[in-house]
């Protein structure tokens, strides 16, 4: 009798126990779909200060078709272990109008461990289009003088040989170009687009540029530019703002949010009245930025 009594209680002791387990397990299941369900609330960006939102990143390039992501990610590893530590960026995800690199310390940071140029917008853009952007003819030779930094940089560090392979495309596509309408100078680098035949193989990936105008010389060139992939339900835009500058990635709704993170930036405006900037996705013209005062 005495025995029946604690086989019973044992029985109920692990049915308990057994039952705890299994709220607990669905517990954690149902809190695990929940986390993966939940969605960052855009627009939301990040400068890859670590490795947690550089795999991310990288994740979603590979998954997208872009090309040289490995090389990408030693970019930026390199950068945030260097110049990102030095100027202690996040490896997290920001709201975009919050986030502020100093500037002054990631320049430290890099020469501190480098004695060669770190890459700018155009060379990691160009790089990330590898294989995937196309011209049908190229100029032969930059005698140009906007590029300078980009191609020293192309032409004195082995990092950069991948771009020096194709540098007639590269300074094609980025250099530039004379206003031969100067009522409407935001169809200079469409019409360069178009008369060079350039393409990219993709329905996702597209190249995003600002193009500056410098009413002096009358001239446009590309002052800024990255990648910008298409998802179902937002944008995802890839850059490096310039050389000694954070890696940024920003996830937006749709490109009008994306142009107005762009238009903080008092870089690219000239001054009051000027024509530009203009931006492009792939050669066509989408807007010009209105100055956020």
């Amino acid at each position: 009798m005495e025995r029946s009594y604690l086989l019973k209680r044992q029985n109920k002791r692990y049915a308990v126990i057994v039952l705890a387990a299994c709220v607990f397990c669905s517990s954690m299941m149902l809190g695990g779909c929940a986390g993966s369900l939940k969605k960052q609330k855009l627009p939301v960006a990040t400068y890859m200060g670590g490795n947690n939102t550089i795999t991310e990143i990288c994740k979603e390039l590979r998954s997208a078709g872009v090309s040289n992501v490995d090389i990408f990610q030693e970019w930026v590893a390199d950068f945030a272990d260097s110049a990102g530590k030095n100027a202690e960026l996040k490896d997290s995800w920001s709201d975009p109008e919050k986030m502020k690199a100093d500037i002054g310390k990631c320049m430290d940071g890099w020469e501190t461990k480098h004695d060669y140029s770190d890459a700018d917008c155009r060379m990691t853009a160009f790089l990330l289009l590898d294989g995937l952007l196309w011209a049908q003819t190229t100029e032969a030779g930059y005698s140009g003088t906007y590029l300078m930094f980009d191609t020293e940089a192309i032409d004195n560090a082995d990092r950069y040989e991948i771009i020096k392979r194709n540098k007639d495309m590269f300074t094609t596509l980025y250099g530039e170009k004379s206003v031969t309408d100067d009522k409407h100078p935001e169809r200079t680098f469409s019409d360069s687009w178009e008369q060079y035949g350039f393409q990219i193989d993709s329905d996702r990936i597209s190249l995003l540029s600002i193009a500056i105008y410098d009413p002096d010389s009358d001239v446009i060139f590309v002052g800024h530019t990255g990648l910008l992939i298409k998802y179902s339900d937002y944008y995802l835009f890839v850059e490096k703002i310039a050389f000694e500058q954070p890696y940024q990635a920003v996830k937006v709704h749709n490109m009008d949010e994306l142009l107005s993170i762009l238009s903080q930036r008092s870089e690219y405006f000239g001054e009051e009245g000027e024509a530009g900037p203009f931006v492009y996705n792939n050669g066509e013209y989408v807007g010009t930025l209105k100055k956020n005062h």
